[in-house]
């Protein structure tokens, strides 16, 4: 907005349009959530027996001793639940792995509770954080309904994280590009695990959170922001404690907003007056998370099922050759790695990283912000050799692609914050880009949600288009499509209306 306003005129929240867009991302995994059939997320059954287990004051469980077998995927936790929950454990397995069998083949009317049973998870071992934060409708819905309450809840946090990030990104002074990056960094496969019920999308959410923050912190326009610094703390407090895995994503984007940050930046964080208190809360946090995991052991109990992995070579001859469908997955491989995205998705998708990677690997200036892209791309591409390796002869070679994600997803941000988008004949042609690229999202993100509720509906070996599915969500087959392109819409023209060839003052997105 122009700062020529009358003075009696009321200054406009730079905040609020972030609450549309807050509501509009929660819209998206919302919708996600409702089109996909109950327990189809990876391992949702587990997580939801967690949550609701959690809510109820069941923080750890009875461990499961049982002899080892290569079809239990890791510690199983008993918890005590009422009937019913141990009934919806069942779900997926009519559809789960196959493909071409439509969700038709469940029956999502359970019978009703009687009484309380032991039911098995194989997320015991999982920090409490985001069950206590999802589990509670489990307290007064039946599990059937829970299921979906759990997923909308799940929905509302990790937008919230998603919409705070963006917010943040779009705060800096003198560069505009990080919402290009966030428009890239944002694949399908974040906002479908952000409208289940698994703890992934909501560490997803708060990394991205995490990363937006600190490459504000790190940045050379501007000072140093307060506010920047307590979003830090808070999302690196909650990526801490969701997964096992967060401290290590934690310390990888703290080294790559290191190396970033100009000489003498850290030193200016550590002398605001701020610091130390949030400090000492960042301390809690890791306590926390260290407390955790010393006092609960590993979520890979068996011992010596693949032995062929002993063997180094083979073990890591055998985690490449999963490479590419590690960054399928990143991009989107939904339900239980069963139901890929089209093609024109990944093509999408190799064609916006490539527009943005390669002119921020190319870039003239800004060594150190080069150096730290290169080191992150490095460590998001050896992160399933490092962290498999210890474990693949006991677990065998168990990583999805949407595990780095929390790293990962900050990556494109970091691109686009090399690049300029105002003020040169260079930024403009890459503002051109940023525009260009709105389409091309809203292209791909719209087909792989029709392509994930098709699965569902006929099977991906069924009729591309037909008005009688053999199953539908409650928000229908072809309407969901239709309802989730009209939610995506607004967010594609926010966007392209933000890097309109006219000054950044003039969006309100960027206007103080």
């Amino acid at each position: 907005m122009s700062s020529s306003a009358p003075a009696t005129t009321r200054p406009r929240r730079p905040a609020l349009p972030w609450l549309v867009v807050g509501a509009l991302l929660f819209g998206l995994a919302a919708l996600w959530a409702l089109a996909i059939p109950p327990m189809a997320s990876p391992d949702e059954p587990s997580h939801v027996v967690k949550a609701a287990a959690v809510a109820r004051g069941q923080l750890f469980g009875t461990p499961n001793k049982v002899a080892e077998s290569a079809d239990r995927p890791g510690a199983g936790t008993l918890v005590r639940l009422p009937s019913d929950f141990a009934a919806a454990l069942a779900l997926p397995n009519c559809f789960a792995f196959d493909s071409h069998q439509p969700a038709d083949c469940q029956d999502a009317h359970l019978p009703p509770a009687d009484g309380t049973v032991l039911v098995e998870t194989f997320a015991g071992q999982y920090p409490p954080l985001y069950y206590a934060l999802v589990g509670w409708p489990s307290l007064f819905l039946s599990a059937g309904p829970s299921i979906i309450a759990m997923r909308l809840v799940s929905a509302a946090l990790s937008a919230t994280f998603l919409a705070w990030g963006g917010y943040r990104l779009s705060r800096l002074r003198g560069n505009r590009s990080g919402l290009w990056g966030m428009s890239v960094a944002l694949t399908p496969m974040c906002l479908f695990l952000a409208g289940t019920v698994n703890p992934s999308g909501f560490e997803i959410a708060a990394a991205f959170s995490f990363w937006a923050a600190c490459l504000v912190l790190v940045s050379r326009d501007g000072p140093v922001s307060t506010a920047a610094l307590v979003q830090a703390v808070a999302s690196g407090a909650v990526l801490l404690n969701v997964r096992a895995t967060g401290p290590v994503w934690l310390l990888g984007i703290l080294v790559v907003a290191l190396v970033a940050a100009p000489r003498g930046r850290v030193r200016e964080i550590v002398r605001l007056p701020s610091a130390r208190w949030l400090g000492a809360v960042a301390l809690l946090a890791v306590l926390a998370a260290l407390a955790w995991t010393v006092t609960h052991g590993s979520v890979v109990t068996t011992h010596g099922l693949y032995p062929q992995y002993a063997n180094l070579k083979t073990a890591l001859f055998g985690i490449l050759g999963f490479g590419f469908s590690y960054l399928q997955n990143m991009i989107g491989n939904f339900g239980w790695l069963d139901a890929p995205a089209p093609a024109v998705t990944f093509v999408a998708w190799y064609v916006l990283l490539g527009a943005i990677a390669i002119p921020a690997f190319s870039a003239a200036r800004q060594v150190k912000a080069r150096l730290a892209l290169a080191i992150g791309v490095v460590g998001a591409a050896a992160a399933p050799v490092i962290l498999q390796l210890p474990t693949a002869a006991d677990a065998g070679l168990i990583w999805q692609g949407r595990y780095v994600l929390p790293l990962a997803i900050g990556l494109p941000v970091l691109a686009a914050l090399v690049l300029a988008v105002d003020g040169s004949e260079g930024g403009d042609a890459h503002r051109r880009v940023a525009r260009a690229s709105v389409p091309v999202v809203l292209v791909a993100q719209v087909a792989a949600f029709f392509w994930a509720a098709r699965r569902y509906a006929v099977g991906l070996d069924g009729e591309i288009v037909t008005l009688h599915p053999d199953w539908e969500s409650p928000i229908g087959y072809l309407p969901g499509v239709a309802l989730y392109a009209v939610v995506a819409t607004p967010l594609a023209w926010l966007l392209w209306r933000y890097y309109r060839p006219t000054t950044a003052e003039t969006s309100p997105a960027a206007t103080d």
